[in-house]
């Protein structure tokens, strides 16, 4: 680090050290960001979704809701899962399932057959190779046992 850096690291410290009112302000708005980020869930990605496409607040809060409670608790993990095998996007699972929430459809993302279905009808025109058929065996392989 050269001189000037240093000194400007050192002069916001003594800041923060002597003021604890540019401290305790600094300390809310760190806390409010984290709180923000961890109340992005997978239910209000949904609903968000569903609020885009046209519904009211409530009804895309109730119909996110609702499909939250009758799918199990695994049901983040289980799209991390998707989304962390490179298969889809958080987005794309996002929209397959606000669509299964919208006309109340059960969807088991432990099943491989769910997820080649889901992956056909958001890549409609690409036809499915084997590498992402193994990827999806895989996936559901790993949400069956979070579902156990």
């Amino acid at each position: 680090m050269n001189r000037q850096n240093m000194l400007r690291i050192t002069l916001f410290i003594s800041v923060l050290a002597f003021n604890p009112a540019v401290a305790q302000t600094l300390n809310q708005r760190t806390l409010s960001a984290i709180e923000t980020q961890e109340q992005k869930t997978l239910g209000s990605d949904i609903s968000k979704m569903l609020m885009e496409k046209g519904l009211e607040k409530e009804a895309a809060e109730k119909l996110s809701q609702n499909f939250m409670e009758i799918h199990s608790e695994s049901l983040e993990k289980m799209v991390d899962n998707i989304v962390g095998s490179g298969i889809a996007s958080h987005e794309e699972v996002v929209a397959y399932l606000g669509e299964e929430a919208l006309f109340r459809r059960d969807t088991d993302l432990s099943r491989y057959d769910v997820l080649v279905h889901m992956l056909t009808r958001l890549h409609m025109r690409e036809k499915l190779g084997k590498e992402t058929l193994a990827a999806l065996q895989k996936v559901a392989f790993k949400n069956r046992l979070l579902k156990a």
